[in-house]
């Protein structure tokens, strides 16, 4: 299934819940995750029922179920997302290249064990027709609900809980997804750490910047 141009990997038996620092204080409380959830295909059928928590960052990596609650910094992360997917965004939209996905977009690979949401997604026109991504329907089928195959591009934005997701867990789990470029940001210090990083078949590889620009 295509949208229009406008503008089992086979899991385990059980997988381990991974909770970020901050679940010690849930801000919406406790997160139940039924037992279904705790394999690949189980866990994608939640995403897609109404029992999904609607706030929160609840993924399954691999193996493990990560759970988030933590709130979202504002200037080191909300805005930094925002002006990239603003950016890039109008790029796409100029060219003509595919469709920008926002913050929140539920991408997934059974191959990979992946369900999660990157801080932006892109696909190209190509890969949906070619079958590398495909868009899920809602249970109504009135709309969709998740980005399902390798993305051509994702974005992660580091937030002091997601350090260690991002820069170690997620590198490995996107390029067994075959997702051609990774982009990490993390816009918490003084200078900004801007690190794009393009699939090759032993892992990813960093591009080196030129003059200061990538």
């Amino acid at each position: 299934m295509r949208p229009m141009k406008s503008a089992e990997r086979r899991s385990k038996p059980a997988a381990e819940v991974i909770a970020a620092e901050s679940l010690a204080a849930p801000r919406n409380g406790p997160v139940h995750i039924p037992l279904t959830a705790f394999t690949l295909a189980g866990f994608r059928d939640w995403v897609r029922s109404e029992t999904f928590p609607e706030h929160g960052q609840i993924f399954f990596l691999g193996d493990e179920i990560y759970v988030d609650m933590s709130g979202e910094r504002i200037g080191s992360h909300g805005k930094v997302k925002m002006e990239i997917t603003r950016v890039l965004g109008n790029l796409v939209l100029d060219a003509g290249l595919g469709d920008m996905y926002p913050d929140g977009t539920s991408v997934a690979n059974d191959e990979a064990g992946l369900s999660n949401e990157p801080d932006a997604v892109f696909v190209s026109w190509e890969s949906f027709e070619s079958g590398r991504v495909r868009l899920v329907p809602t249970k109504d089928e009135n709309d969709f609900i998740q980005l399902e195959g390798a993305p051509d591009w994702v974005l992660e934005v580091l937030s002091p809980s997601s350090e260690e997701k991002d820069w170690e867990r997620l590198p490995r789990i996107y390029h067994a997804a075959g997702i051609r470029e990774y982009w990490v940001v993390d816009a918490r210090g003084d200078e900004i750490v801007f690190v794009i990083q393009v699939y090759h078949k032993d892992g990813y590889r960093a591009v080196k910047p030129r003059g200061g620009w990538h």
